[in-house]
């Protein structure tokens, strides 16, 4: 028989839990902004519900968690984006959209607690727009709410002079989702409303009126023809190395798709500022073992965020809507990490994805999160509702972060608000390197295998 054919046969005896081994990682740190951190602003949450004990308005703005994080440009510190506040365009206007820079001290090694790492808050940039972007076309319904006099027609309540004056963009303008920074110190960002890609300059001032995608369309887009579920926009986008291009996809299938599994990852040009017509196919998992769909005619999947690895390496989250212990009425149960490769794909175009981690089961040697519940010994978890932040901090290391949908997480303690939770994770190698390292380590598995054919044929 022919080598090739041997080790052929030897893969192919190869068990699928054998081919499916993640690569090695553990948590290193763990940190936590709490959910009663309230940052200096206008009184917010005066259109929203009560939750978890806790009954607006604040006195000023909270952080519902962060939709995005990256790298700010001091080191061990971060860009953090929340979304547009309080979850639907209509009850955000008085929340500020924007970016916060955080500094986290991570817990790094176990102390006996489940108390994680504070969180330092340095600054919040608001996204405005000091020219009038907003004012020369139709791209939020009733105008930016700068514009207005009350936050929302039907109601008497004006609007905080500081919105007003500072022409500061809010959560009925925007549902701000994904960011990265450009080498100029710029920031791209990714919303859900349009959906659209804006464009800040450092300030957080608006640059360009906002970019809308060929076909993609939102329910909230003035333009109609909705194609997307509400809350289905640019959750995922990031750069490439050199900043030319911009990858970015939606958290679930334009309406049309009849596999529901089935993404495009579209390709942006920085320096053209348009589309280019390219784009990946990425399917999520199936859902159907949760919901009973056949075929895939349903998926209950979304992308939570995409990051940069490098040349056409990324990582991206997929989530369930799922939160809390795993003995819940819902727990979660989709909560993962892959690794794509652009230039990969499979024999029906569709990208190939390498599992690196699943965020409900983290190894934890350092014993950094203590005593959870429902959590064995040396493990790890993250059973929160919209894990959404994604960034790589070095070759070896992943940062993780939430978005608390604040008051209604409250997946780490049931009936208590979610904090801002981030975790680092390291793997013990590149990650870069990890989809070759496990064909290798496939292919010397399937020596070991092959050997064993081999004395067996002999003997």
């Amino acid at each position: 028989m022919k080598l090739y054919h041997l080790i052929a046969s030897a893969l192919g005896a190869l068990s699928a839990p054998a081919m499916a081994a993640l690569p090695a990682s553990q948590l290193t740190g763990w940190a936590m902004i709490s959910h009663e951190y309230r940052h200096p602003g206008p009184v917010s949450g005066q259109f929203t519900g009560s939750g978890n004990g806790v009954t607006p308005p604040y006195a000023g703005q909270p952080i519902p968690g962060f939709s995005g994080m990256i790298p700010s440009t001091v080191a061990g510190s971060y860009y953090g984006l929340p979304d547009n506040g309080y979850g639907s365009q209509g009850n955000s206007a008085d929340f500020v959209i924007g970016f916060y820079e955080v500094t986290p001290n991570f817990k790094m090694t176990g102390d006996g607690t489940t108390t994680p790492g504070s969180v330092a808050v340095k600054s919040f940039t608001p996204f405005s727009d000091p020219n009038g972007l907003l004012t020369k076309g139709n791209y939020i319904t009733n105008g930016p709410v700068y514009t207005r006099s009350t936050y929302y027609a039907n109601n008497a309540i004006a609007v905080d002079p500081s919105i007003s004056n500072g022409k500061w963009l809010t959560g009925a303008d925007f549902d701000v989702e994904s960011f990265t920074r450009m080498n100029d110190g710029s920031f791209w960002v990714g919303e859900e409303f349009g959906p659209y890609l804006l464009h800040f300059n450092a300030k957080g001032e608006l640059m360009s009126a906002p970019i809308a995608h060929p076909v993609l369309r939102a329910p909230q887009n003035p333009a109609g023809g909705t194609n997307l579920p509400s809350s289905r926009g640019f959750e995922a986008m990031t750069r490439n190395g050199d900043g030319t291009r911009l990858y970015l996809t939606t958290e679930a299938s334009i309406n049309s798709e009849t596999d529901k599994r089935m993404l495009e990852i579209y390709e942006f040009d920085t320096v053209a500022g348009e589309y280019t017509g390219v784009s990946y196919r990425y399917a999520k998992d199936s859902s159907d073992f949760i919901t009973g769909a056949t075929d895939n005619a349903s998926n209950i999947f979304v992308t939570g965020d995409m990051a940069h690895v490098a040349d056409d390496k990324y990582i991206l989250i997929e989530r369930d809507d799922f939160q809390g212990p795993a003995s819940g009425t819902n727990p979660p149960q989709q909560k993962k990490i892959y690794l794509i490769d652009l230039s990969e794909t499979d024999e029906d175009g569709v990208l190939r994805k390498t599992l690196l981690v699943d965020l409900l089961d983290i190894a934890d040697p350092a014993d950094i999160g203590g005593p959870l519940a429902e959590v064995l010994d040396g493990r790890f978890n993250f059973p929160l509702q919209s894990v959404e932040s994604l960034t790589v901090i070095d070759e070896h290391t992943i940062l993780v972060g939430l978005d608390n949908n604040y008051p209604g997480g409250n997946g780490r303690i049931p009936g208590v608000p979610d904090g801002t939770e981030m975790i680092t994770i390291r793997f013990d190698q590149p990650i870069a390197s990890i989809p070759e390292a496990q064909t290798w380590a496939m292919f010397v598995a399937g020596l070991g295998v092959l050997g064993a054919v081999a004395r067996r044929r002999k003997a």
